[in-house]
């Protein structure tokens, strides 16, 4: 595993490099983060459904009126989401909320497995559960709080982006 991680450490930074601007961005254009995420949803959510009625069609014969079902209620959803983005925020909220609940929770056992490996894993840890406190908070403050989050998103964006490029290095150099 280190290996396979040895030669791809670059993309690990250049993971973390895109967090640090990414979190930049939502410090100082929160307005033009939060457009982008909500039109990023509704245009994923759009294709996806599409996508999903797409297989439903022409592949999947043993699921196929969940798969039609599923299929309608993401392009409903990208619809709903592309015409009234304001009232959308809460559910993207909720969206991001949990993945960085999820994430945290699967850079914290990615380092327990590689507590072995390599040295100094807290800094994984510490993401992990940086990630977790980040989608906890926001959980509790949805709609009222989505400026305020983004900007703690932002700085959540940017300590990610710090350790992941940390971590990269620390592969990089790591000696078997």
């Amino acid at each position: 595993m280190i290996e396979q991680l040895q030669k791809s450490w670059w993309l690990v930074a250049v993971r973390g490099l895109l967090a640090v601007i990414f979190g930049l961005l939502a410090l100082l254009s929160p307005y033009i983060v939060i457009f982008s995420l909500i039109t990023f949803f509704a245009f994923f959510a759009i294709l996806s459904g599409f996508f999903i009625l797409t297989l439903a069609f022409l592949g999947e014969v043993d699921n196929r009126m969940l798969r039609i079902i599923e299929g309608l209620i993401f392009l409903g959803a990208g619809i709903v989401v592309l015409l009234n983005p304001v009232t959308a925020l809460g559910g993207i909220m909720i969206f991001i909320a949990a993945w960085a609940i999820l994430s945290g929770i699967t850079q914290i056992a990615g380092a327990i497995k590689l507590r072995k490996v390599i040295q100094n894993e807290w800094f994984m840890i510490l993401n992990g559960v940086i990630s977790i406190a980040f989608g906890i908070v926001l959980a509790g403050n949805l709609i009222q709080g989505a400026g305020v989050m983004l900007m703690l998103f932002g700085a959540f964006a940017i300590a990610s982006g710090i350790f992941t490029i940390i971590l990269a290095l620390r592969i990089k150099g790591y000696k078997a």
